[in-house]
């Protein structure tokens, strides 16, 4: 009698431990498919609550999202970023899902990749969007288990009012059958996002231009060669020049006001300060999955006005010293093409092409021309 009751008690333990033993992790990636952002949010809080039915244990957003870092793209959809994935997060399986949605229904693909034996099955169907989250735990059943989707027929595709195997017996007459209210899906996430492939690591900003960071610094180097010049100059024509500025973006449009200042560094003794605008486009922003991506290489024309000073003309003196006259202080306008690679949301690369800065005086006019190269900082 005893014996029996311990191995009673055994089995009894066994079952109530058997679906904690059987929990696998699994790492879910962000779905796929289409431009409509809730049902793809949808589609995302069903596998969450299915596999919590299932007695899986998700791998945390943030882990899978540093995971997804090292993707070249930021989408893992081939074995050996599926593997990646799986090695970094520690997870049994990777599973990734990719929703086409109609008008009440939805055609929902579910790929999982089993971590221990490097195998990728995929099921799919169209599910009722009032009924998609038992039909995604139905799928989910299928393709997470150890001998995979098999060849079986599926639960979904027998016959309607064919029980499948080992199904519990309809409810009798008069029993009352208790449905868990199924919670609210969460919100969309929003459509301003872009996908930026920076150098440094792929990362998702907004906007494209600034990252979320508005205010810059910069500093360049470069030269420039007089095409006009002004009365009384004398001297090469050519100089070294240096400058240094701080900026900010305004909106998500790429404008940026900043102001500045610089000089020669070698040749004439001349400089300026100045402000001005200039709007940096991003040529490869694509529409990708309902929301943006791009390469962070940004281009536009920039627009100066400011003060540009030099050394008055030499006075001759006693002896045939040359004394170097008073500051010349004019107004100076000027245009450049802007070239900026962001190597990251943080650092980038900067030049500034053309440069053309125009002198006007009431005798003639400064015209000159060059270019700079420099890098910044976006804060």
């Amino acid at each position: 009698m005893i014996r029996r009751a311990l191995t009673c008690a055994a089995a009894a333990a066994l079952t109530a431990f058997a679906p904690a033993a059987l929990a696998d992790r699994v790492a879910v990636l962000p779905a796929r498919g289409g431009t409509d952002a809730a049902a793809r949010s949808a589609a995302d809080a069903d596998i969450e609550r299915a596999l919590a039915a299932l007695g899986h244990t998700p791998v945390p957003d943030g882990a899978v999202a540093a995971a997804l870092k090292g993707v070249a793209d930021g989408v893992a959809d081939t074995a050996d970023e599926l593997r990646a994935v799986g090695a970094q997060t520690g997870a049994d399986w990777v599973l990734t899902g990719t929703v086409e949605p109609a008008v009440t229904t939805a055609r929902l693909e579910l790929t999982a990749y089993l971590a221990s034996t490097g195998r990728i099955e995929s099921v799919a169907r169209e599910v009722d969007r009032d009924r998609s989250a038992p039909q995604t735990q139905e799928m989910l059943a299928v393709l997470l288990r150890p001998e995979g989707v098999g060849m079986d027929e599926l639960p979904w595709e027998r016959p309607a009012g064919t029980p499948p195997a080992g199904a519990p017996p309809p409810p009798s007459a008069g029993e009352t059958v208790v449905v868990p209210p199924v919670p609210p899906a969460p919100p969309a996430p929003p459509a301003d996002e872009v996908l930026m492939a920076y150098p440094l690591g792929p990362e998702r900003v907004w906007p494209a231009y600034a990252g979320g960071r508005r205010f810059a610094v910069s500093a360049s180097l470069g030269a420039a060669v007089a095409a006009a010049r002004l009365p009384g100059a004398s001297g090469s024509a050519a100089s070294l020049v240096g400058a240094a500025r701080v900026a900010y973006a305004l909106g998500d449009r790429g404008l940026e006001v900043f102001a500045g200042g610089g000089g020669n560094l070698v040749g004439p003794f001349a400089g300026w300060i100045e402000g001005g605008a200039r709007l940096m486009l991003t040529p490869s922003l694509t529409p990708h999955e309902g929301a943006w991506r791009a390469f962070p290489l940004h281009v536009g024309p920039a627009l100066h006005l400011g003060a540009f000073f030099r050394s008055g003309a030499g006075v001759a003196g006693p002896g045939g010293a040359t004394y170097r006259g008073d500051l010349d202080v004019r107004p100076v306008f000027g245009a450049s093409f802007d070239v900026a690679l962001a190597l990251g949301p943080s650092v980038q690369l900067e030049a500034q092409l053309g440069n053309l800065r125009w002198v006007p005086a009431g005798d003639g006019s400064l015209l000159l021309v060059g270019a700079t190269l420099g890098a910044g900082a976006r804060f």
